[in-house]
């Protein structure tokens, strides 16, 4: 309500773009506290509830809005269909992840990560981080652009 007041309108696709950045956020978050940890020190396991909130925040906003998005703008008949496709879609995701992992334990990449300044895993926590960024700004170009239908609730 608060955000209606000031002018601005929380569509669907502004909620999942906003839920991607903070995913980022809590990446650099973790990234910070990994290098804090990479330098020596310690601190309290209570640290760990800022990156918790802005990824459960995150994907809330991406999940949830996402799943009744793509509810809503599929035609009745292919309402399931997109459901798959959503499912695919978070498959994809988790291959993404492997990916990088294993891009990680390879020598050289290792190396090369090693001599940039930050341990391995800060480092990962960045570019997970860079990539969360960089999708929200390609989701949000696209969300512009989409012009939005209404087929919800006709299945």
């Amino acid at each position: 309500p608060a955000l209606r007041r000031g002018g601005y309108e929380p569509t669907a696709l502004r909620r999942m773009t906003s839920g991607i950045a903070f995913s980022g956020l809590a990446w650099i978050v973790v990234g910070a506290m990994q290098v804090v940890l990479d330098g020596g020190h310690a601190f309290t396991i209570a640290w760990q509830v800022l990156p918790y909130a802005l990824l459960t925040l995150g994907e809330v906003l991406v999940s949830t809005t996402g799943l009744e998005f793509a509810y809503s703008q599929a035609p009745p008949a292919m309402k399931g269909v997109l459901m798959s496709c959503w499912n695919l879609s978070v498959t994809v995701g988790n291959l993404w992840v492997l990916v990088v992992n294993a891009a990680v334990k390879n020598a050289a990449v290792t190396g090369a990560i090693t001599s940039s300044g930050f341990g391995v895993t800060a480092f990962q926590m960045f570019f997970y981080a860079a990539f969360a960024f960089a999708a929200a700004l390609a989701f949000g170009l696209f969300a512009t652009r989409y012009r939005t239908v209404d087929h919800y609730r006709t299945a």
